[in-house]
């Protein structure tokens, strides 16, 4: 937590203006974490090394998920970008799993408010480069 707080003060500058910090995950999600940590480990096996990312990378269950994504929000972080590690398993885990957790939390939508991302993400229209501009 304390290196999030670290990141985000790092990244804020007075003159950022609307500036989203989002984390980025690798998730391997289980069941159990049991289940979770087994499939992860499974894959280490069969490369013969240990996975690694250029993203964080979260083993565990939608709920320990849930209260990460949660602690982080907290610390100052906006959204997050999630990586199924496995497809279709931990897609499948994020959305029937994590979405639902989030939800009984009123941590998540149950209705998109905007058609677009940047309006999810309530960023303001930029003005057109060709505004103001005649042949």
């Amino acid at each position: 937590m304390a290196e999030v707080r670290e990141i985000e003060r790092e990244v804020r500058a007075p003159d950022a203006g609307e500036l989203k910090i989002f984390a980025d995950l690798v998730v391997f999600l289980g069941e159990d974490g049991d289940e979770a940590r087994e499939r992860r480990a499974r894959l280490d096996e069969l490369d013969g090394a240990a996975y690694t990312s250029d993203a964080a990378i979260f083993t565990g269950t939608p709920g320990e998920l849930a209260d990460l994504l949660l602690e982080w929000r907290a610390a100052g972080l906006e959204g997050f970008r999630l990586r199924p590690a496995v497809l279709p398993a931990d897609l499948n885990a994020i959305t029937r799993g994590l979405v639902p957790e989030l939800q009984a939390r009123d941590a998540f939508r149950r209705a998109y408010e905007a058609d677009t991302l940047r309006g999810h993400l309530r960023l303001p229209r930029p003005a057109s480069r060709y505004a103001g501009s005649r042949r």
